[in-house]
């Protein structure tokens, strides 16, 4: 019997949606790209600055002779490029990025 009794209840619920949807609005925006490093965004002159490297790399362009610049480059983009050993560097440079390293260190401690 009381198999029935729970049958008989069971039958008389209203059965509710166990997920309700609700209609949102969704906001889309894009992101506003600045061109060069990320720790040099606000430093004054830095419009004219990128304006001179793209003006010149479009001159290369047109020349065939095109080439990376590192000026137009994000920080990350440079990391990458160096860690992929892809970077024209002298002993000269090698050894000011040494000492500069250095310095930081120190500075640090």
């Amino acid at each position: 019997m009381s198999m029935r009794l729970v049958a008989k209840s069971a039958s008389r619920r209203v059965l509710s949606p166990a997920t309700r949807f609700t209609t949102s609005r969704t906001f889309a925006s894009t992101a506003f790209r600045q061109a060069g490093k990320e720790d040099a965004l606000h430093k004054e002159g830095r419009s004219e600055e990128i304006e001179h490297h793209k003006q010149d790399s479009l001159k290369k362009v047109k020349e065939g002779s095109a080439e990376w610049k590192d000026a137009l480059a994000s920080n990350s983009e440079s990391i990458v490029k160096a860690d992929r050993g892809e970077l024209d560097a002298s002993n000269e440079t090698m050894e000011k990025l040494q000492k500069e390293s250095e310095k930081v260190l120190k500075n640090k401690k």
